[in-house]
C-alpha cells in the first residue's frame, strides 16, 4: 500500500447533486429545525452558567423541574468526567510511547509483485497477466480459487 500523496493545488474534487425543489425545501426545514434546537440547548446552559432567568430559559427550567444551580452542577460533573478521561488518555499515550516507541519507525509495505501473487496460488498466472494488461475484463465465473476446498 502506497503512502497518500498530496493533492496538487489545481486539482479539486467537486461533487454536484441535482436536488428537486421539494427535497431541498424539506432538507432546509430539517436543518433549520436542528439549528433552532441547538440554539435553545446552548441558551439553556448559558443562562444557567451566567445565572440569568429570562422567559424562555425559565420555561425550560420549569419543564425540566431544575434550577440554575442544578444545571451548573451537572455541567461541572460533565467537565470533571471530561478532564478525567483527558488525563487518562494523555497518560496512556505517554505510557505507550515510552514502552513501544514512536510510530515513525513503521514503513509502508512494498508493492506486491507478480511472483507474490503466483505463490499464493489463488489465481492462475495467465489471469494475473490479463488483469495487469487489460483495462476491462468480464469473467463468467470467479477466477479466484475457493479457500475452503
Amino acid at each position: 500500500m502506497e503512502k497518500p500523496r498530496p493533492r496538487d493545488q489545481q486539482e479539486q474534487v467537486i461533487i454536484l447533486e441535482k436536488q428537486s425543489l421539494p427535497r431541498f425545501i424539506v432538507s432546509l426545514l430539517f436543518t433549520l429545525l436542528i439549528w433552532i434546537y441547538s440554539l435553545f440547548v446552548v441558551w439553556f446552559f448559558a443562562s444557567a452558567l451566567f445565572d440569568t432567568n429570562d422567559r424562555y430559559s425559565g420555561i425550560l427550567k420549569i419543564a425540566f423541574k431544575t434550577s440554575n444551580t442544578e444545571v451548573r452542577t451537572f455541567m461541572l460533573i460533565g467537565v470533571c468526567i471530561f478532564l478525567f478521561f483527558l488525563l487518562y488518555f494523555l497518560f496512556w499515550r505517554t505510557y505507550n510511547k515510552k514502552r513501544f516507541g514512536s510510530k515513525t519507525r513503521r514503513k509502508p509495505p512494498k508493492p506486491v509483485t507478480v511472483d507474490d501473487l503466483e505463490k499464493l496460488e489463488l489465481i492462475p498466472a495467465e489471469t494475473i497477466k490479463k488483469l495487469q494488461t487489460s483495462n476491462y475484463i468480464e469473467f463468467e465465473k470467479n477466477p479466484v480459487r475457493d479457500l475452503e476446498k
